[in-house]
């Protein structure tokens, strides 16, 4: 998989440009849909391209990509057992989720190629959240 893949770079693209703005990381929205744990819980084991666009000064100042695979689920949110093997918990919400294109795709901050994850999970962190 030498090429370039569409799907690859349209995720790197959204996740280095804020482009794909996504739902606020902190799981305050009013519009947020309930957790259905149930369905959340289909996502268990699979691995997930995870983009953050961290908003500090009202514009997308830094951006980070992670990938794992998905531990536990529960009404608290979704934990992620990271590549690097420390875990990484997001918000109980699955908009964000999508299934990901069979592509390669490739971490800016690492280097490292991805094969063929399960799901992209695209987030904006916004000033008082912590990771």
């Amino acid at each position: 998989m030498g090429k370039t893949p569409e799907a690859g770079a349209a995720w790197l693209q959204a996740c280095s440009t804020g482009a794909d703005k996504g739902p606020v990381a902190d799981g305050t929205t009013s519009d947020s849909p309930p957790f259905d744990v149930q369905i959340a819980s289909q996502l268990i084991g699979k691995r997930v391209l995870i983009g953050l666009t961290y908003v500090e000064t009202g514009q997308d100042d830094r951006h980070e990509q992670k990938l794992g695979v998905v531990e536990d689920v529960s009404e608290g949110g979704v934990t992620v057992r990271l590549s690097d093997g420390g875990t990484y918990s997001l918000p109980p919400d699955l908009r964000p989720w999508q299934s990901a294109p069979p592509e390669e795709y490739r971490l800016r901050s690492t280097g490292e190629v991805v094969f063929d994850p399960d799901f992209i999970a695209n987030w904006r962190v916004t000033p008082g959240q912590t990771d």
